[in-house]
This record gives structure tokens, sequence and C-alpha cells, in this order.
């Protein structure tokens, strides 16, 4: 699809950004053991082939009999919409490309943390069903000043794979949308998005809105990953399992069920995708990419 129109303001990641991380992997670790042979007893060659025909025999007579196991670990139930007006009146109007996932939930109401898909297969696989899509989520925070709001909202997603059968990419993406907006007329003036490890701002003239809410897109950029997009005319229906505009349910920063919940996804370790909304690098980022001219301290 066409790219959106030039931004006003473009950029790299601050050099600030996410300094801490908890300790440890996500991924999954299974145990493996292997019987041993009592010393003295080691069987003949010949005796060893009819046991391990036997084996193989049972193995896919299990195979048969049982449930097929799942593929990999779904992500967690998301938790309820509660944010503030503000958050939920101008938050985005989503859709997803079909060569990509669905943006997901990261943790779950009991403490789980999504464990991500490990690359390989299509660029969308496991990732894009209708279930993915049921099971959405944004988190938000915002800040407000000098006459204006930024309100900052995360996505997850379980990868973000440049190509099918796994080259490039990583278990786990975060994207971001900040969208600026003026209280004096109580509409969006602006809209922020991330871009790789990057940002590009674009002024309301070259956003499409779904009423208060800025239409973006999840898409793949070319050969390389996956980044948020404005959304443009070709866009219309929306690509999704519903063809239409998703508002999966908003989590704002003091909408949490407690604050011990929220502190663990912003300190969970998700490799090379961080999560901007957290205290170490929402006022960095909102300062890289605070349009020009307007009043809005983002250290205030």
């Amino acid at each position: 699809m066409d790219r959106p129109m030039s931004p006003v303001s473009a950029g790299s990641a601050p050099s600030r950004a996410h300094p801490s991380t908890l300790p440890g992997a996500l991924a999954n670790s299974r145990a493996r053991s292997r019987a041993g042979t009592p010393p003295g007893s080691r069987p003949r060659p010949s005796a060893r082939r009819p046991a391990r025909l036997v084996a193989a025999l049972a193995a896919a007579l299990l195979a048969l009999a049982a449930p097929a196991a799942a593929a990999h670990a779904d992500p967690p139930p998301n938790l309820p919409q509660n944010a503030s007006g503000y958050e939920q009146s101008f938050s985005p109007a989503y859709d997803y490309d079909t060569d990509g996932c669905y943006a997901t939930s990261a943790i779950g109401p009991d403490g789980t943390l999504a464990p991500g898909l490990a690359l390989g297969g299509a660029v969308n696989g496991q990732c894009r069903d209708q279930w993915d899509l049921d099971a959405s989520q944004t988190y938000s925070r915002e800040k407000c000043n000098n006459g204006w709001c930024a309100i900052m909202y995360a996505s997850y997603f379980e990868k973000d794979q440049a190509l099918d059968g796994g080259l490039g990419g990583h278990r786990h993406d975060f994207e971001h949308v900040v969208v600026w907006v003026n209280q004096s007329s109580n509409q969006v003036d602006y809209v922020s998005i991330t871009e790789h490890s990057g940002y590009a701002t674009y002024p309301r003239s070259q956003v499409l809105f779904d009423g208060s809410h800025p239409k973006i897109v999840y898409h793949k950029d070319g050969i390389s990953t996956h980044l948020f997009r404005l959304a443009n005319g070709n866009d219309e229906p929306p690509e999704n399992h519903y063809h239409n505009w998703r508002y999966p349910p908003i989590v704002g920063w003091n909408g949490w069920p407690s604050t011990s919940l929220r502190d663990r996804l912003m300190t969970a370790d998700f490799g090379s995708a961080t999560i901007k909304i957290d205290d170490g690098d929402f006022t960095g980022w909102l300062t890289q990419m605070k349009p020009s001219g307007i009043p809005f301290d983002p250290a205030a």
C-alpha cells in the first residue's frame, strides 16, 4: 500500500530509551530426561532394534489418540477497559495488514506475560486468527499541560518477522502512537508514530479519522519488519477479520487493577522490544516526538 506523505518531523530513538529491564528470558524451557542403562546390562545391537521399533509405534499411536498439542502458547486473556475520557475519546482506530500479526494482550489479569512467538513459517503465522484479534489490548499514558495533552498508546505483537521462513526480525514487538490534543479546540492536531527505532510526526491535515480517532495501520515495511503507518485511501475496507476499524480495550496508566500488575509489565524483559510508556522512556520519547512550536512541556 501507499506510504503516507512526508512527516513534519522524524528522528531516531532517544539516547536514554529503556535503560532497565529485569533479568531473564521469557522463552519457555523444557526439561528433558533420558533413561539410563544399568551397568553390565548393555543390550546387543540386535536386541535394541525391536525396542526402538516398539517405542516408535507407541509414539505414533499416542500422537493419533491424543489431541494435537498447541503449536505455541497463546497470549494471556486481556484486561477490561479502564482509561480516562481523553484516552478513550482520541484513541487510534486500528487495522492490520494481512502480512502481519494482530495486536494481543502482553499480560493477563493474573500477571502471566505473553510468551511471544519464535520466528518461522509465514510472517503472519500463528498470530493472525480471529481469536488473536478478539484478545487485543491497548496500553496508554497521558500528560497534559499548557493547553495540550500528549497521549501515548502502546500495542503488543507476538512477533515481528521480516520474511517467510523466519529470516529477520524478533520475538515480541511493541509499536506506539502519540496523539497531540489541542485542548482549546478539543481535537487531535498532530499524530506521532514509532517507525522501527525512530519516529515520525504528522499534522492533522495528513491524518484520516474515524470521528475523533486517527486511523492507524500495522504495516509491513517492504522487505523489512513491521511498523505503524497512517491510513490512506486504499485502506477501505479494513483488512482484519471484521473489516471495520478496531478499538481494542484500553488500559490507562491509572486504570490497572493494581500498580504491581502494571509494574510487572513495565519492567518485563521482552528482548529487543520495549514498551515506551514506562517511567524510563515516556518523557524522553515525548520530548523527541513533540511537534515544533507547541507549548507542551514533556518534563512537567
